[in-house]
């Protein structure tokens, strides 16, 4: 309206303009109001001026607003708000509101979202961000909140079962509680993000802190306790999971040389098209104590992914994802080194999936990732090995090595029909951002996903039924496969409702081979997420 008021008051003043000269040679009087006209027209330039500054202004402050602000971040990823807190590559639907990570992105590689003149404090994706008048320097704080609830029915075991666990019939976890403070100087970021929740909540912890430096745009150099860039369902933010956990080989395979707070150093490229990361790790963080054997773990990771066709409709994503511990750290028992994982779930903290303590000099992972974004459709999965080179023990024969395998496939569809945007600098999807947050005043409902998911992780190894473990030189870890349902909701871009309903098979022999212990279990839960 202001620039309409503009264009017509111009628009009369050049009118004036024309005529004035004409009725200046019949009234001499007239030249002094001409005058008034030319200054007139100067000074309306002037606001024209000012008034095109302004918009531009405005127009910049909502582009920034609608960027996603990077939150602290490992190169892995957990606390910013809801669907990343990374460019999104595809077309821009808005902020997702969120970014693990700390939980959290990775680090930032750019200035805050703030307009540097501007300065003083702003609220980029939601996150409370204090910068100085010229944008070089900036201070953040952000919030992510995992609150779970849910239990297990375990009505009918196995029919030859003798040993099941039991397990919560009904219980509560803060699964994150994460608090990520990013200070940004010029090119250098620093994430410390202390965490409040786990698994199980009560033991307070650090998730990331680590130092990063970007000489040019699409690299990011890192030191310090971080999450390395390894797979593709662990490089997706926690805030943008499509179930409450990760798959059970995900994080089997993951926390063997990556993993949340791992104390390492490496590097990352990532373009719209290109992601490569690459890293040298150690001992998660905690690792060290007065009682401590050496050495101490030491390993690599490296995730390379493309996206050889992204358009408005389309996203199509591969890409495959390696690590290997070199040397297992010692302990005062020995290296040692146990695959397992609970049931996708943190409600009890149970594993009933385990290969129990292995003499390991080394282990490896590998597998291929690869997703798919249809409109409002996505569907991702992988195929994990895990190997274990194990030592002789003293003993005469060789142990033979042991490998283990798995893999899950999801899928998601977003009924309100926002499409889950793909992230460039995770190479992996976010959540979708609501067309129409929640409302009571003007109606809108936020946004809907039903979600599925078949998960299969097999932790057996040369192993005969009617054969003890021993015998064979192979370990009875047993094979889980979890069918999985959910409906998430997102009011807004910081919050976020999730129900997700699993059926779990655990087919399990004891050490000898002669006894069931695995069990079909049904489970509910609950989450509640707020993220910024």
């Amino acid at each position: 309206m202001a620039r309409t008021f503009v264009r017509c008051l111009l628009a009369g003043t050049i009118v004036s303009a024309t005529v004035a000269p004409a009725l200046a040679q019949e009234d001499p009087r007239l030249a002094a109001i001409e005058a008034q006209i030319r200054a007139l027209q100067s000074e309306l330039a002037r606001v024209r001026r000012d008034l095109n500054a302004s918009n531009s202004e405005l127009r910049a402050a909502r582009q920034a607003r609608a960027r996603p602000a990077e939150p602290s971040a490992p190169p892995g990823q957990s606390g910013a708000p809801p669907g990343g807190t990374q460019q999104a590559s595809a077309p821009s639907t808005g902020p997702n509101g969120r970014r693990e990570t700390s939980s959290v992105a990775p680090p930032s590689t750019s200035a805050p979202a703030t307009a540097p003149e501007a300065g003083g404090v702003s609220f980029p994706a939601g996150r409370p961000t204090l910068s100085s008048s010229d944008g070089s320097t900036s201070l953040a704080v952000g919030l992510q909140l995992h609150y779970d609830v849910g239990g297990y029915f375990q009505g009918s075991s196995r029919p030859d079962n003798r040993g099941v666990n039991r397990l919560n019939t009904f219980g509560e976890n803060l699964r994150r509680a994460r608090l990520p403070f990013v200070f940004r100087y010029q090119d250098f970021t620093v994430n410390v993000t202390p965490d409040f929740g786990n698994s199980p909540d009560g033991s307070p912890t650090l998730y990331e802190a680590n130092i990063n430096y970007t000489p040019i745009k699409p690299l990011t150099l890192t030191g310090g306790y971080f999450k390395p860039w390894l797979t593709l369902q662990d490089s997706m933010s926690s805030n943008d999971f499509l179930f409450l956990e990760r798959p059970s080989i995900v994080e089997a395979s993951r926390n063997i040389v990556a993993g949340d707070a791992r104390s390492s150093v490496g590097a990352r490229w990532a373009e719209e098209r290109y992601f490569f990361a690459a890293y040298l790790t150690g001992a998660p963080y905690g690792s060290q104590n007065p009682t401590l054997a050496q050495p101490q773990q030491t390993g690599a990771t490296l995730r390379v992914a493309g996206r050889p066709v992204a358009s408005d409709d389309w996203d199509v994503h591969a890409g495959f994802s390696a690590s290997d511990a070199f040397r297992i750290q010692r302990t005062s028992t020995g290296q040692t080194l146990t695959v397992q994982d609970r049931p996708e779930l943190r409600i009890d903290q149970n594993r009933l999936v385990s290969t129990g303590s292995l003499n390991a000099r080394s282990a490896y992972t590998y597998g291929p990732e690869f997703g798919l974004r249809w409109r409002n459709f996505m569907l991702q999965g992988e195929y994990i090995t895990i190997g274990v080179d194990r030592t002789d023990g003293g003993a005469a024969v060789r142990t033979p090595g042991l490998e283990f395998s798995g893999g899950y496939a999801e899928a998601s569809w977003v009924i309100t029909g926002e499409p889950r945007r793909y992230i460039a600098n995770e190479a992996a999807f976010g959540s979708p951002h609501p067309a129409h947050p929640f409302s009571l005043r003007t109606g809108g409902a936020g946004a809907f996903e039903a979600v599925a998911r078949y998960s299969h992780i097999d932790l057996n190894d040369r192993v005969t039924r009617g054969r003890s473990a021993a015998s064979t030189g192979g370990v009875y870890g047993g094979v889980q496969d979890i069918y999985a349902v959910g409906v998430n909701w997102y009011p807004n871009d910081h919050l976020r409702l999730m129900l997700d309903y699993d059926i779990i098979n655990v087919d399990r022999l004891n050490t000898t081979g002669t006894t069931q212990v695995g069990q079909r279990i049904q489970a509910v839960a609950l989450r509640a997420q707020a993220a910024f």
